[in-house]
């Protein structure tokens, strides 16, 4: 008491002498990130001794496992403070749900090794953290972790490009890849009341085709959230060599209705909450078909699993009864022909579970492990119907329908045709913000698309 003090970044004097400090190892647990924000602008000797570099990182791998992240993301040892501070608030306040689920989904197919090590350039994909927040959550996270998945050959990397102009474009910097984020979707779509502010639907027309990815000749492509466009690009690879262990279950047309309406609850359900028996649902519609189509595609296997399955839901919304060759969204070619009516829905499952026993046999028979789940989804009669039959051999790609373009011909005329570095640190600053709105926090258990 009475005592005159002073503080600068030199050191802390009291009464003219300079005061000796002695830390616990795990000091930086003592303060919420909100008081090391504080302690920063306020105390410029503390912002010296105990911030440095090598604290601050310890505190980034506490906030890793405080989430569950360590498995998923690392940080490069080379990260200066400024960067640290900034990979604290990223960790420390964002959602992560969908990203890792993604960045596992690709590690099962060996597109990236985890935890992926996030560097410098990385950390400086968003220069602060307004540029960051401009961003969907969802988006920006992607900017960030993106290039680490590789799909080998002449797919490339999953890197999202800034336009000089505003907007972004995936998978390549070049005319037609762009992304339409958050379109405006009329009342009656069915993604419109299901949008998520900081995950909204992404409109595109980017497909693969030829050994790598096209914005040509497709057609518009509305996912319903960010994640789901991830996940969809991921799952889409599958059929990119090597194609050895792939095989699916003949597709099986039935009324939506049937069975107790199973599947229309499917195609009612909400496109980001992966029904029961489901790790997660993928959900996406060509608006630009006519009539649109409406797709599900559900995770049966989790994202540790030692190999992927999953059950494509595909339904052409007010087609009347007639005949149209089709592309298969999963496969892309061959074209196949479809006897529709107003409530079918096409269902197959798909898997690279390796096969046993020989090539003829069924599909319960060839993939043991993968039929009980298709069971365990869609229900005994669905399944029986699917996994019964001898297991359909999936083409290479590249294969079409005979006239060399790679797309589907149309087989019934009847048919219709028609700041600074250190202010990206949010809370690390002092300022509170930075927070997400949460509305996925009860959706993710597990995620659509991821």
């Amino acid at each position: 008491m009475g005592n005159n003090h002073t503080a600068d970044r030199h050191g802390a004097v009291i009464d003219d002498h300079t005061l000796e400090f002695l830390h616990k190892d795990d000091r930086d647990a003592l303060h919420t990130r909100s008081e090391v924000g504080s302690l920063r602008v306020t105390a410029h000797f503390l912002y010296e001794v105990d911030f440095s570099a090598a604290v601050l990182s310890n505190r980034l791998n506490r906030c890793l496992v405080a989430r569950g992240l360590q498995t998923i993301i690392a940080f490069d040892a080379q990260l200066d403070r400024p960067l640290l501070l900034k990979a604290i608030w990223l960790v420390d306040t964002q959602q992560w749900t969908e990203v890792a689920n993604a960045l596992k989904l690709a590690a099962q197919r060996g597109y990236c090794q985890l935890p992926i090590t996030l560097a410098v350039a990385d950390m400086q994909r968003h220069d602060s953290k307004q540029a960051y927040l401009a961003d969907v959550r969802v988006i920006a996270l992607w900017k960030i972790v993106g290039r680490h998945i590789d799909f080998g050959g002449n797919y490339g990397r999953f890197e999202l490009f800034d336009q000089p102009g505003g907007g972004v474009r995936a998978l390549r910097d070049a005319p037609g890849f762009e992304l339409d984020i958050n379109p405006p979707l009329p009342p009656a779509h069915p993604y419109h009341p299901h949008t998520i502010n900081d995950n909204p639907p992404v409109r595109s027309r980017i497909r693969w085709h030829g050994g790598g990815w096209t914005a040509s000749g497709g057609e518009d492509n509305t996912d319903a959230s960010a994640s789901a466009f991830v996940m969809r690009t991921i799952m889409r690879v599958i059929m990119a060599p090597p194609l050895a262990n792939w095989g699916a279950t003949p597709w099986v047309y039935v009324d939506r209705h049937a069975h107790g309406g199973v599947l229309d609850g499917f195609l009612n359900h909400s496109p980001h909450q992966p029904p029961n028996g489901c790790t997660a649902v993928v959900a996406s519609r060509m608006d630009s078909s006519h009539p649109p189509i409406d797709i599900r595609q559900l995770l049966l296997t989790p994202f540790d699993g030692p190999f992927v399955a999953s059950i494509a839901l595909i339904i052409w919304a007010g087609l009347t009864m007639g005949k149209k060759g089709v592309r298969d969204p999963l496969v892309m070619e061959p074209s196949f022909d479809v006897c529709c009516s107003l409530n079918a829905v096409c269902v197959r499952a798909l898997t690279n579970e390796p096969p046993v026993g020989g090539a003829s046999a069924a599909f319960k028979d060839r993939r043991p492990t993968t039929a009980p789940l298709v069971g365990g989804a869609l229900g005994s009669t669905y399944a029986d119907m699917m996994v019964n039959p001898q297991e359909e051999v999936i083409e290479e790609e590249g294969a079409d329908d005979g006239d060399g373009d790679g797309r589907e011909e149309d087989n019934d005329d009847s048919a219709d045709d028609g700041d600074s570095d250190e202010d990206v640190d949010g809370d690390i600053d002092g300022n509170g913000e930075g927070e997400g709105d949460g509305q996925q926090q009860h959706q993710h258990q597990p995620d659509e698309e991821g």
